[in-house]
């Protein structure tokens, strides 16, 4: 297997990137007309950028997702491989997001300058 680097919020369209989230529980009590989320567990869900739109949504094509922790013993179901998701830039920079190395990062540093100009 390849080299994880660190990336943050820094990746292209075709970078397989990975990150840990939390996993929230929406309680259905209300309290002062808000509802309580708490945290009920994280996962660590690898991907592969498909797109990025114009307000910094990330459509993800799953390649691999696992439950790594927890907390109440509850049955957390992990995001299905090849199921498309969609998250904001900045969840995956807040879950230390990594990028897997491409075998060729000349061709990769080409395909960025293409994005960003």
């Amino acid at each position: 297997m390849g080299k994880w680097v660190p990336c943050g919020e820094r990746f292209i369209v075709g970078d397989v990137i990975r990150w840990t989230e939390p996993i929230w529980l929406e309680s259905a009590k209300k309290r002062k007309g808000k509802n309580t989320v708490r945290k009920i567990g994280e996962r660590r869900v690898t991907a592969e950028v498909v797109a990025i739109d114009a307000r910094d949504y990330v459509s993800l094509s799953v390649c691999a997702c696992e439950i790594v922790s927890n907390k109440e013993g509850r049955l957390l179901e992990p995001f299905k491989k090849k199921q498309v998701i969609r998250k904001k830039r900045s969840t995956i920079g807040k879950g230390s997001g990594e990028r897997l190395k491409w075998s060729e990062e000349g061709a990769r540093s080409l395909a960025a300058s293409k994005f960003l100009s």
